[in-house]
């Protein structure tokens, strides 16, 4: 019988292992692309056998669609932090796009694969493109939750706020991702919010 320290053990190594081999995907999928990256540099990178690649996902559209699923929480994290003490929606909007572009000059390569699994024909794996779309309404629900009242007060509508944001969100995103000047994007989000927001 396996003692529980070593069965602990054993299954943080595994999941070390694991997010070893998240971590190499990326990086591998970032330079090379989806179609031109391969297992053998998955593995190489990772640091591990190409066997126990194929250990943990039995081909690379399933790392490619295990890397999705994992990768929709980092892509909206942080990206309401520092909007609850703000009282104007204008602040607001402006903190979620500088939360967006300093995440996106954090990881870059995250919003690469990201967009480049997303924009694949047909949209990706179809388990990660639900999971993906279910972070998405988390997001866009919890942002509702916070501008409610504030947009309300105002007399804005929250719905054509929510979906404005989510929207510009993804667009900014897009732009950065195909080499705009994060600056100037930021510059310009700030213009463009201020117009929608009169």
């Amino acid at each position: 019988m396996i003692q529980l320290p070593e069965r602990r053990l054993r299954e943080k190594q595994k999941e070390e292992r694991y997010a070893a081999i998240l971590q190499a995907a990326l990086r591998i999928f970032a330079t090379k692309g989806l179609q031109e990256a391969t297992m053998d540099e998955i593995a190489q990178a990772a640091g591990l056998g190409k066997g126990t690649i194929y250990y943990y996902f039995a081909s690379k559209e399933a790392l490619i669609e295990e890397l999705l699923c994992s990768l929709a929480d980092q892509y909206f994290q942080n990206l309401l932090e520092g909007t609850n003490a703000l009282k104007d929606p204008l602040a607001i909007a402006e903190r979620v796009m500088t939360n967006l572009l300093g995440h996106y000059t954090r990881q870059p390569e995250l919003f690469q694969v990201m967009q480049m699994i997303l924009a694949a024909p047909g949209g990706g794996p179809p388990r990660a493109r639900k999971v993906f779309a279910a972070k998405h309404r988390e997001w866009l629900a919890r942002l509702k939750d916070e501008m409610a009242e504030l947009l309300a007060a105002r007399g804005l509508s929250v719905e054509s706020f929510v979906d404005f944001i989510g929207t510009y969100a993804h667009g900014l995103l897009f732009a950065a991702v195909a080499g705009r000047d994060i600056e100037k994007l930021k510059e310009e989000s700030g213009r463009v919010l201020r117009a929608f927001l009169k």
